[in-house]
């Protein structure tokens, strides 16, 4: 099995470094292939914008998809993107370290969506969602807070986590890939993440063993559930009694089954 790692922190100390190393050692010792994207230390500019073309198919005015389009189809795409969307089309599982920040990731990740997920190489309008070019690989997040689990539950005062995850993973079933439940770990950075406990393992060394554990059974780890392409009609509204599985995509009152 072919992985892909994302690091999306800008402390090579960082408890999401620390497992992401985890996620290397661990899927290497077994037999796998891993490469890994370190995005700060690669320096990797996040901002989409005519700088990172040389060629261009409109020097009037800059159209993100027109020029990501162009430069795919005439193999120009920017060398960092090119060398990062390779990695995303060979391999078998992504895995993607990140915390949370203000209730969404690190600039840097949601600026490596922006030009990395290349229209005309990594999508089109006939290549997404169920028809997506990584259909069949798995994504996975594994992803921090810095609140508590309480805090982030679905009645605690930050909101529910999950929910607040859904847009941010959403991008990845849009280009096909099988997102599995991401693994959340709460807390990290206060004052009980960096105290022992009575059991002997720090938090540290609780969450560590528990994405250990959870690496060895990605076999069994469920997906996340979205609607298949069928269940839209072609208005690309939700079909009467299609199935719902997050309030993102819902049937409002209006709907009704004919």
């Amino acid at each position: 099995m072919k992985t892909h790692i994302v690091l999306a922190h800008p402390e090579a100390s960082s408890f999401n470094a620390h497992l992401a190393g985890i996620s290397q050692s661990a899927l290497s010792a077994a037999g796998g292939q891993c490469t890994l994207s370190d995005l700060y230390a690669m320096d990797f500019d996040p901002r989409e914008g005519a700088h990172h073309y040389t060629a261009r198919k409109d020097e009037t005015a800059f159209h993100v998809q027109t020029e990501q389009r162009f430069n795919a189809e005439n193999n120009t795409t920017p060398a960092d993107v090119e060398a990062e969307a390779k990695c995303l089309l060979e391999c078998d599982l992504l895995i993607v370290h990140f915390p949370l920040w203000w209730f969404g990731p690190p600039a840097i990740l949601k600026g490596w969506m922006d030009r990395v997920f290349v229209y005309g190489r990594l999508y089109r309008s006939t290549m997404r969602y169920d028809a997506g070019i990584c259909a069949g690989k798995k994504m996975l997040a594994c992803v921090t807070t810095g609140a508590s689990e309480d805090n982030c539950a679905p009645n605690g005062r930050e909101g529910d986590t999950r929910l607040h995850l859904w847009p941010i993973l959403y991008p990845f079933r849009y280009l096909g890939f099988d997102v599995l439940q991401p693994e959340v770990m709460h807390g990290v950075g206060s004052t009980a993440f960096l105290e022992g406990h009575e059991g002997g393992l720090s938090t540290l060394d609780a969450y560590s063993s528990r994405w250990a554990a959870a690496l060895e059974a990605l076999s069994s780890r469920p997906q996340v559930q979205y609607n298949r392409d069928t269940d839209f009609d072609e208005t690309k509204r939700l079909l009467p009694g299609a199935p719902t599985y997050s309030p993102f995509i819902q049937h409002t009152p209006t709907d009704h089954t004919t």
